[in-house]
């Protein structure tokens, strides 16, 4: 095989060359854009699900101050009562 691509002119190992380091080129480019995307959609994943527990704390809050204001009405009511 060596032989053969060494009896090639020099413009047709250096065509071959070129395609080959661009092919090379391309798949690792496309493993290392795999790599990222991947990360990318672990993180967005991440960041839903820290989205979804910050509006269920805002929720719990909600619902936590209106018992207290609640609370706070009976109390007042209790104590204008006596």
């Amino acid at each position: 095989m060596l032989d053969w691509f060494l009896n090639l002119s020099f413009y047709t190992q250096l065509l071959i060359m070129f395609f080959g380091g661009f092919i090379l080129g391309i798949l690792i480019m496309n493993f290392g854009l795999n790599v990222k995307n991947k990360k990318i959609f672990s993180y967005k994943r991440q960041l839903e699900k820290e989205s979804i527990s910050s509006d269920e704390n805002a929720a719990k809050v909600k619902v936590l101050e209106s018992k207290i204001q609640v609370l706070e009405k009976a109390l007042e009511n209790a104590l204008d009562s006596k």
